[in-house]
């Protein structure tokens, strides 16, 4: 995985990147029926033919907007949590560090996400499995990481880390799909830092112990 997002990284010139970007908004904004290929090169003031030249196509243009999430995401949770946690502090400050670069990543540039829950939605038509490598690769970081922790006798045996790290990941990306809507109905969301930072502690909170008091 590594060596692939090395390449995908390094292959990406200015033309490329400015279509990236370009082609996020536009697809985020009016999905993939409702944007031109001409329309995303209009915008990054690029050669018509460019889409072509540096994605394939269209449809290769669009599993470049997700890969180009879950590679960072990947790269995120590979940094931060790559190797098991030692002690109980370390568990739950590598996870807040993780949830928060997260979060402010999505909040700057959320139209990947908006992307991806579009096409979970639609079944994936307009990309293969592999736009999503990334991401599933970044869940199990998570899930081995979360294993660290319970051979280091830090979490519940009974816990199923699959759904741990599933609901956690699902979590993240709903607050920030929802932040907006969240605000209007309860006053305050994620895009407040304060309450981001009071959010992201609860989450890991509830995560790892629940709600329930110690008997």
């Amino acid at each position: 995985a590594t060596e692939r997002v090395r390449f995908y990284t390094c292959r990406m010139g200015k033309t490329a990147d400015r279509l990236l970007t370009e082609a996020t908004q536009l697809f985020a904004d009016r999905g993939y029926e409702g944007t031109s290929v001409r329309a995303i090169c209009t915008a990054a003031e690029a050669n018509v033919n460019a889409v072509s030249y540096h994605f394939g196509g269209k449809k290769g243009l669009y599993a470049a907007v997700l890969r180009s999430m879950g590679d960072d995401r990947l790269a995120s949770a590979q940094r931060i949590l790559g190797a098991p946690p030692s002690n109980r502090t370390e568990l739950e400050t590598r996870l807040l560090l993780f949830a928060e670069e997260t979060l402010a990543t999505l909040l700057a540039a959320p139209g990947p996400l908006i992307i991806l829950f579009a096409e979970f939605q639609q079944g994936f038509r307009n990309c293969g499995p592999e736009a999503v490598e990334g991401l599933a690769e970044q869940n199990r970081v998570v899930i081995e990481f979360l294993q660290g922790a319970a051979d280091a006798g830090l979490l519940r045996s009974s816990a199923d880390l699959d759904i741990v790290a599933g609901a956690f990941n699902e979590r993240l990306n709903n607050q920030v799909m929802h932040a907006d809507r969240i605000h209007t109905l309860y006053g305050d969301s994620i895009k407040n830092p304060e309450y981001r930072a009071h959010w992201t502690r609860q989450t890991i909170d509830l995560m790892l112990y629940g709600a329930a008091k110690p008997a």
